[in-house]
């Protein structure tokens, strides 16, 4: 059974209340959303009091310099991030966030930046040990959204998240930008489901409707479901159609390959 999140972010913009919008993402059939919002718990409690769970926050955004995990120099304030953030969406009953790397930062190799984004990650799920909260490391396509980002290959994702070496750590799958950064995306999802936490889904190109693009979602979302990912999977999409109609279309397309 899928598990869908709409981003509340996207949806119903015209409703200023956070509570609004998640009645109305409620009364379109969903029982969860997530947001690009942290740093402010009594906005994420606000949304859960539209009668929605919250699957995920985001923790730091890629063009966040300051806490970028890829910069050595950014350790401690990478973690006081991550601790802050934490606290606020468990207050409103959401145990999961998502982290980037951050753009990549000159003078630093690839390695050496990736060893911090190692060692970062490390040292949060330690701060994490004792708060039920885990984290979902998210690799993002260079090519049209994300130029100079330090991440864009799942693959990496998964090796960096085994380097970890630590269950509150995983990685998000996000089909859209793995599917600009090179697809084959069935064979990636057969061999690292266990490694991934959370997803994202977005037509391609553009990243609006996922019914109209490249991608055969039906398919791969049931092959997810076959494996036994039971994850969340956020609809992180720019809507085209009326908002309700959107997410009830996306949803009845989702589900016209389940069994």
């Amino acid at each position: 059974m899928l598990k869908l999140c709409p981003l509340i972010d996207l949806f119903f913009t015209e409703e200023k209340c956070w509570k609004a919008r998640a009645e109305q993402i409620a009364a379109c059939g969903f029982s969860a959303v997530e947001t690009w919002k942290g740093e402010n718990a009594d906005e994420l409690k606000q949304m859960v009091a539209g009668g929605v769970k919250l699957a995920s926050i985001v923790m730091n955004f890629a063009t966040e310099a300051e806490v970028a995990p890829c910069n050595p120099k950014n350790r401690a304030a990478f973690i006081e991030r991550i601790e802050k953030y934490a606290t606020n969406a468990l207050e409103a009953g959401c145990h999961s966030g998502i982290v980037t790397t951050g753009q990549q930062v000159g003078g630093l190799s690839y390695a050496a930046q990736r060893a911090a984004v190692v060692e970062a990650l490390a040292a949060a799920a330690d701060k994490l040990a004792g708060m039920d909260f885990a984290l979902n490391l998210e690799p993002l396509n260079t090519e049209v959204d994300h130029s100079g980002y330090l991440l864009s290959s799942a693959l990496d994702s998964v090796a960096i998240v085994r380097e970890v070496g630590n269950a509150k750590i995983k990685v998000l799958y996000d089909f859209y930008h793995m599917t600009i950064m090179g697809g084959n995306q069935t064979e990636f999802l057969r061999h690292n489901w266990k490694d991934i936490g959370h997803c994202h889904v977005a037509g391609v190109p553009g990243r609006h409707e996922p019914a109209n693009g490249e991608l055969n979602y039906p398919f791969v979302l049931a092959e997810l479901d076959r494996l036994g990912y039971n994850g969340y999977i956020g609809l992180e999409y720019m809507p085209l159609l009326p908002y309700a109609r959107s997410l009830q279309e996306t949803k009845a397309y989702f589900c016209s390959n389940q069994p």
